[in-house]
């Protein structure tokens, strides 16, 4: 049944089409409204009329979330699907012969009809979501809903290698919940195929047995070497899977690339090749593990920053970083430019029993965490399983230099099951799906925007189960907005040896939705580990820079520190900055200071405070103005029941924070 016009169908079919008119065009939330992130219908299906969020129902095929808890969706198109013993009725209904009956499976070698079933095509989703409602009233036709695409899953089993039943940190059969959950992952057929991870290293073997297979050759620079260090992160990224050998890579459908770090040319070198073909870049590696701040060259910075920004077609190369060893040193990824740069994904170490790793780096910079090793220094602890050497395994791999990969090899994973999403909605996704490993820690506090969040973990232990759930259904974030404060001018003495230190204030007017926030700090002082820094947000969050600790360089010039902890916060309103010298015999001035906030426009309509973020107070507040006939949520004119789903619809969306 081809190309019958809306107005037309609908006349035809008369009152039982009136009657679902709310189905079709003009009823729904448009994708144009304010937080709307596509349209909720109440759409006609195999098992029932359901709320169906559809991202564009003037499409002839569009993205589709289930808003119910039944079975998952992935789109919906503009057909439906009829059942009636004859085509008498559908006929009827349409005022015409329809046309040809649906045709059998392709298995079938005579091509006969399926009996008993007939489609419509019709314009765009939203048109078949009315003509369906209005033949399920038809007597003598038996069902009518929509044709819809649903997650299908490939029965993939784990990997068959000899040296799987080592790799606890892929799927772990001693205590299940502390592993990175590929298993759901690989079933449903995500496995990184499609996607090359660079290793950007001193070099890797890429003659290793079970490694060969995956280097791609167009996406990787010239050969100048090899590293054992290297091998043993490409493996954990992608050994190959099932072919009798060793173990498997977490993306072990990936390809892989080999970049070369080394002068500051050739480290933005490496940062900025072949970004058409590198998806995700691997980095582990960074400045020393000394509790010293360190700077990164302009050259470097930029490499990152066009990456992230121009790379994969525009879309983002993903760069993660070990988050570094020097936890027991006092040291944190905030003194780290790289780790902590606002384009990448810092990654600390946990264990096999969900502990945060000796030497893992905590840190306002730290996102997430993936599983390492314990210990460094202590024999026969538990490491992770991986390829080394010209062709052998080791299983004492360990750090964030192990735990790093891992990330980018769930990441690659990701970006198989949604090639569209861009490197910030990577990081969403991670930071939404992440699982809060050691719950009863007390480093777990919520920020501003009710997200869990740790100096020692992050967003949490990364989930690849969860993140391709939560990546099939994301919506996508809108594009980076930023405010730059005007410097803070205070150039007052630091207060020796006196834990209260200095405050000072400045107010944020634009209400952005907050990834990240940059301290730019000048403080002059000659001994920089005598100096606690932080600042804190609006909503009440704190994000500690700097510690005391043995650190006897000076600074600080324009000096820059990055956080995470605010993500999701509403910017606008008075943050403070904390800045205290702890230690006597050293003074130190707190010249200025500014702010640099990065995320993307706070726009939530369920924010009915409004104070910035999505609470269970707002549910009371809007049903506040509910009963005083002020809640017009769809936008209809009226204050309605309507208006209370469409409210808590926008709620439970993730669209908002």
């Amino acid at each position: 049944m081809k190309n019958r016009a809306s107005i037309g169908v609908l006349v035809t079919l008369g009152a039982a089409a009136a009657s679902w008119c709310a189905c079709g065009a003009g009823a729904y939330q448009d994708s144009a409204r304010p937080g709307g992130g596509g349209a909720v219908l109440a759409v006609p299906m195999h098992d029932g009329v359901r709320a169906v969020r559809v991202s564009d129902p003037h499409a002839p095929s569009a993205p589709a979330t289930a808003e119910d808890a039944g079975e998952a969706l992935l789109a919906l198109h503009a057909r439906v699907i009829v059942r009636a013993a004859d085509a008498a009725p559908l006929a009827l209904a349409l005022g015409a012969w329809p046309g040809e009956p649906l045709k059998a499976l392709p298995a079938d070698p005579t091509g006969a009809a399926l009996r008993g079933f007939w489609i419509v095509d019709c314009a765009d989703v939203a048109e078949a979501c009315a003509l369906a409602a209005a033949l399920r009233d038809v007597p003598g036709i038996a069902e009518a809903y929509l044709d819809a695409t649903r997650p299908l899953a490939t029965r993939s089993t784990l990997p068959t290698d000899p040296g799987f039943a080592q790799q606890w940190s892929l799927h772990n059969t001693t205590n299940p919940l502390f592993d990175a959950n590929l298993a759901p992952a690989w079933k449903a057929g995500y496995t990184g195929a499609g996607v090359t991870v660079g290793v950007v290293e001193f070099g890797w073997n890429i003659a290793h047995p079970d490694l060969a297979d995956k280097y791609h050759a167009d996406a990787s620079q010239p050969a100048a070497g090899s590293q054992d260090h290297g091998t043993s992160v490409a493996g954990i990224i992608g050994m190959i899977a099932d072919n009798g050998i060793g173990g498997a890579g977490a993306a072990y459908g990936a390809m892989l690339a080999r970049m070369y770090i080394g002068s500051d040319t050739a480290t933005a070198g490496a940062l900025a090749f072949r970004n058409d073909l590198n998806f995700v870049k691997n980095n582990s590696w960074g400045p020393s593990d000394n509790a010293r701040i360190s700077t990164m060259p302009s050259i470097t910075a930029q490499a990152i920053a066009d990456g992230a920004t121009t790379g994969r077609g525009g879309l983002g190369t993903v760069y993660v970083w070990a988050g570094g060893n020097g936890g027991q040193a006092n040291d944190r990824v905030d003194y780290d430019p790289y780790a902590s740069n606002r384009y990448v994904i810092a990654v600390g170490a946990i264990d096999s029993i969900d502990r945060r790793s000796l030497y893992s780096e905590p840190g306002s910079a730290l996102m997430l965490v993936t599983q390492s090793d314990y210990d460094l220094n202590t024999s026969g602890d538990v490491g992770v399983y991986t390829t080394s050497g010209a062709s052998g395994y080791t299983s004492a791999f360990g750090g964030s230099s192990a735990a790093a990969p891992l990330a980018s090899g769930v990441v690659a994973v990701l970006l198989q099951a949604r090639p569209d999403l861009t490197a910030r909605d990577v990081q969403h996704v991670l930071i939404r799906s992440a699982r809060r490993c050691r719950p009863a820690d007390a480093s777990w506090t919520l920020n501003g925007a009710g997200r869990w969040v740790s100096e020692v973990f992050g967003f949490g232990a990364i989930d690849a189960g969860a993140a391709v759930s939560e990546a099939l259904a994301w919506p996508g974030i809108g594009p980076e907005v930023s405010h730059e404060t005007d410097p803070v001018s205070v150039n007052a003495a630091i207060p020796d040896n006196n834990p209260a230190g200095l405050t000072s204030t400045v107010v944020v007017g634009p209400n952005i939705r907050v990834e990240r926030v940059q301290l730019v700090l000048n403080a002059p002082h000659a001994s920089l580990g005598q100096l606690r820094v932080s600042i804190v947000s609006p909503l009440g969050t704190e994000s500690l820079f700097a510690n005391t600790r043995t650190d006897t360089t000076s600074g600080y010039n324009n000096y820059v520190f990055t956080s995470v902890r605010h993500w999701d916060e509403a910017a606008a309103g008075t943050w403070t900055l904390r800045i205290a010298d702890t230690v006597a015999g050293t003074t130190g001035t707190l010249q200025s200071w500014r702010l640099r906030i990065y995320g993307s426009t706070f726009d939530c309509p369920c924010d009915w405070d409004p104070n910035g973020t999505r609470t269970v107070s707002d549910i009371f507040a809007f049903l506040d103005s509910w009963f005083a006939g002020d809640a017009d949520f769809d936008g209809n004119g009226m204050t309605e029941v309507a208006d209370i789903f469409e409210f808590l619809s926008c709620w439970f969306s993730p669209t908002c924070p």
